[in-house]
């Protein structure tokens, strides 16, 4: 293509030159945005649209304008159009679709008294007992308290690199220990909700937890482990030991670091690295508090059926005890005096609540329409 430019108006030989070259433009593009077509690509068709619009500008100024460019005006079409195959296929404008996608789309069943695992959100496997134990091996073989479980083929589908993602939802009254195909292992609490992919692709191994869960997460330097929240937080890890606790019941969501190094992010760019023995609040914006020391053991004794308490509202502690088993409570708000002490989470909850009249003054009573009415006596 000639290196040129005309001032003026266009008469003759070279209008009839300017005309020709704008039908090769034309085609050239139509010949590009149809192999983009034929590609298996992920642009909207108002993000199309725009782009086709910016060519055509670019050709009708030089068909209009009085001082024209014809290379520079063709160049820079081309540079927009191959810009934009530049960010399709680098993933810019679409990417694969995030952990927030798949968390908002995959299927919810319908609450239930069992632990429900949902593997690549077509096979239901509902477990009866109280507690179990789900293994998701590296080769995808998955085993539910030492029994192998036999899933459904998957479709095969046109992008084979595509991330499955299985979920675990552990009601109230019951809790899971969960192993994912790194070796990571999870103890989910109740009241708990976590999806996971069944393998990890890519350059980070993404979960979302929404409740509360332990993890143990088997170090990979090449690729972080990083937990999503609903509670606008997320976590990363190479390899550390700690708990993020995310119910709505609770006025705070939190990270406590047993062992390792965690860095928190939160909203407006917010940022925290922990270390061992220390506490993290997040208020319900994502605003990250400073860390404060604690012991951790405290924190993780759930995950041994226990819950330690120091000096804790005993309002709070009800709350969590309304989770963990999953009952109802309608709690008498001036219950508010602080308690230390330590319950057996394996037993009874009437067990537990005549535990705590050993501690503090109250009443309960059980309600017409289910639950707990506990009040000051």
């Amino acid at each position: 293509m000639s290196r040129f430019f005309l001032n003026g108006s266009i008469k003759g030989k070279q209008k009839q030159g300017m005309t020709t070259n704008n039908r090769n433009t034309r085609a050239f593009f139509e010949k590009v945005t149809d192999f983009v077509k034929k590609q298996e690509v992920t642009t909207t068709p108002d993000e199309k649209q725009y782009l086709w619009t910016k060519v055509e500008q670019e050709i009708a100024s030089r068909e209009h304008g009085r001082k024209l460019r014809i290379y520079a005006s063709v160049a820079t079409a081309a540079v927009l159009l191959g810009f934009a195959i530049w960010i399709e296929s680098a993933g810019i404008l679409e990417k694969s679709k995030s952990l927030n996608q798949v968390v908002s789309e995959i299927s919810v069943p319908k609450q239930a008294s069992d632990i429900i695992l949902m593997v690549s959100d077509s096979d239901e496997i509902r477990i009866e007992k109280d507690t179990a134990i789900v293994n998701f091996a590296d080769n995808g073989k998955i085993t539910v308290n030492n029994e192998a479980i036999e899933t459904k083929p998957t479709k095969s589908s046109a992008r084979e690199k595509e991330e499955k993602y299985n979920q675990i939802i552990v009601p109230g009254g019951k809790r899971t220990m969960l192993t994912l195909s790194d070796s990571t292992k999870i103890w989910v609490n109740a009241g708990t909700r976590i999806i996971f992919p069944e393998e990890f692709k890519g350059t980070e191994r993404r979960i979302f937890v929404d409740g509360e869960a332990y993890l143990e997460v088997t170090e990979n330097k090449r690729k972080p482990f990083v937990v999503e929240t609903p509670a606008l937080f997320e976590i990363e890890v190479l390899g550390t030991a700690f708990n993020v606790c995310t119910y709505d019941e609770l006025e705070f969501a939190t990270v406590v670091l047993a062992r390792g190094k965690v860095e928190v992010a939160g909203s407006g760019r917010q940022k925290k690295i922990m270390a061992p023995d220390q506490l993290l609040k997040i208020d319900a914006e994502g605003v990250l508090e400073e860390p404060i020391p604690v012991n951790a053991e405290d924190y993780i004794s759930w995950t041994k059926g226990l819950m330690v308490i120091k000096s804790k509202p005993f309002s709070e502690v009800l709350k969590r005890l309304q989770i963990y088993f999953g009952v109802p409570l309608n709690i008498d708000p001036s219950l508010n005096e602080s308690i230390s002490g330590q319950l057996a989470l394996k037993d009874d909850f009437e067990e537990v609540l005549l535990g705590l009249k050993n501690i503090v003054s109250f009443s309960y009573h059980e309600e017409e329409e289910g639950g707990y009415r506990i009040e000051k006596d």
